[in-house]
């Protein structure tokens, strides 16, 4: 598809020469992907107020050209700023990045979706101090409305992005604005109360196409009076995991876990502390158990780790640690380390470990230096940290400065099946995934995501050379081999990536049917993002 000269010319009036891109080497660079398949857009605009996306719209439908809409573009993984066809315009909402309110006494804020998790923390630090903001593990730059509306996960108490959402003001196909909440334009508790009057609306525009969200309120977590930080490795042999996801589990339920930990496997951690051994691997596509074993050891890393926050008054503080060092000693080894951020004496610790290449713990410097930003981001502090493991195979060291993995080639793939929270659907989530690992030729890389109570989600991952069209269609097979083997089991994603979008709901055909009911009322042209989440292509 190429643009209408006249639709550039109105785009280019409407927002400005700076702000409507049309070369087309610049549009490639402005939208590449880490996924395998790369579609580019025949331009980006990126409007900076309501009435410019109100504008672009309507030159849409004038002209009858889809409109794929980012907030900033930075899920990592999913599809970045690339749709799943080619040509169209790419709307990115990075510009509209305004804080419009922090209501320190009520725990919300009022933002646009260009805000990034940095700036909202940033802003916080200065104006409402007593308050933290839910980040993201994957880098301080993502929006966290975006984040939100495709049902990103974070760490504290207020994992849950999109449930911290509260009110949202809607840009409709039509040109329409609508907000949630059903009161009147005045209504006070638009940002307090999520259910509002009548049928509960915000839903519709979660991992949808039905309308641009161009404001939202969400929900802030109050600073507790005490934080503590946990390091866990389980050392325990692999027929007692069943038991430990159990017992996990129990410490969730009852609250003596608050936080929402990441429980990573060994390859998953040393992608964060180290390079690939391309040395260990001797030439082979994957790692030998022997190397696999040789990697860990040099490091440090056990079979599984996580960490999480302990939040809480100083007694709620202490009765939780003690609930959980009496549950764990039967699987691993505990470390309760953020004290020594509430004291002041983390800092100095952590620099002469790290400075004298000493092992604390039993630990490397490495590993020491992958702890810290984890104890921050457990307290709402944004970092680019773990969004650097994803340069560790093709890449001699991981970058120092701006973190940008589409912008640099890099190539990898996440799926997140949801499974439930129990010892026997983790193991089996982990037997299904191991055989599609070894099919295509990667390394085995796994994080259990506590959902809640009573949903994990299995993160599985694969890393491939985005340059080798070969390793492309190994990534690419290997999707869609977990995707099916999932479905099949009954573990559906939380989430999915732009690749495979427009096929969600083929296994739901009534849901399907009902989802294209709703996009063909309020787009009846079909000009917003056609393919995203079931929804019909072009």
């Amino acid at each position: 598809m190429s643009l209408p000269s006249e639709l550039m010319n109105e785009m280019t009036a409407a927002l400005g020469p700076d702000n409507a891109v049309w070369a087309p080497a610049a549009v490639e660079e402005r939208t590449r992907s880490c996924l395998p398949q790369s579609h580019i857009p025949d331009g980006v605009v990126t409007p900076h107020t309501l009435e410019e996306v109100r504008a672009v719209l309507a030159a849409a439908r004038k002209h009858n050209v889809p409109v794929w809409t980012i907030s900033t573009g930075k899920n990592w993984g999913y599809g970045e700023k690339a749709a799943p066809y080619a040509g169209g315009l790419t709307m990115e909402l990075s510009r509209m990045n305004r804080i419009l309110e922090v209501n320190e006494r009520l725990g919300y804020a009022v933002i646009e979706p260009g805000v990034t998790y940095a700036q909202l923390h940033d802003h916080l630090r200065v104006h409402a101090p007593s308050l933290w903001t839910d980040s993201s593990g994957s880098t301080k730059d993502a929006s966290v409305i975006g984040n939100a509306l495709d049902k990103g996960r974070g760490l504290t108490p207020y994992a849950d992005h999109f449930g911290a959402l509260c009110g949202l003001e809607v840009v409709l196909a039509d040109g329409r604005v609508v907000r949630t909440g059903g009161g009147p334009d005045n209504n006070r508790c638009w940002n307090l109360y999520k259910w509002g009057v009548g049928p509960y609306l915000d839903g519709l525009f979660a991992q949808s196409n039905l309308g641009v969200v161009v404001k939202a309120g969400v929900w802030l977590m109050p600073a507790p009076e005490r934080y503590d930080f946990m390091a866990f490795e389980y050392t325990a042999g692999a027929d007692r995991f069943p038991a430990f996801i159990e017992d996990f589990r129990s410490l969730i339920f009852q609250n003596a876990i608050r936080s929402r930990p990441h429980l990573a496997n060994d390859f998953a951690m040393l992608c964060i502390v180290s390079q690939y051994p391309h040395d260990l691997a001797a030439g082979q596509r994957t790692l030998s158990p022997e190397a696999m074993a040789a990697w860990r050891k040099k490091f440090g890393v056990s079979a599984w780790t996580f960490g999480c926050g302990v939040y809480g008054s100083r007694g709620e503080v202490a009765h939780q640690k003690k609930r959980i060092k009496k549950t764990f000693a039967r699987y691993g080894v505990t470390r309760f380390i953020g004290s020594y951020v509430n004291q002041g004496r983390w800092g100095r610790l952590y620099r002469w470990a790290v400075h004298t290449g000493m092992r604390w713990m039993g630990k490397s410097p490495e590993l020491i230096e992958a702890i810290w930003p984890a104890i921050n981001l457990f307290r709402g502090v944004p970092t680019d940290q773990y969004a650097k493991q994803v340069y560790f195979k093709h890449y001699d060291r991981k970058p120092t400065d701006t973190i940008d993995p589409a912008r640099d080639g890099c190539g990898f793939i996440w799926i997140g099946p949801v499974v439930p929270f129990t010892g026997e659907d983790a193991a089996r989530a982990m037997d299904l995934a191991r055989p599609v690992f070894a099919k295509h030729g990667f390394d085995v890389f796994i994080e259990l995501i506590v959902e809640s109570p009573r949903a994990l989600i299995a993160l599985f991952g694969v890393f491939y050379d985005k340059k080798s069209a070969e390793e492309r269609a190994r990534g690419a097979a290997w999707y869609k081999d977990m995707r099916e083997a999932f479905l099949d089991a009954g573990y559906p994603p939380y989430r999915v990536g732009t690749g495979s979008q427009p096929g969600a709901f083929d296994r739901s055909p009534v849901l399907r049917d009902v989802v294209h009911r709703i996009k063909k009322s309020l787009d009846p042209e079909n000009i917003l993002a056609p393919g995203r989440y079931g929804t019909p292509p072009r």
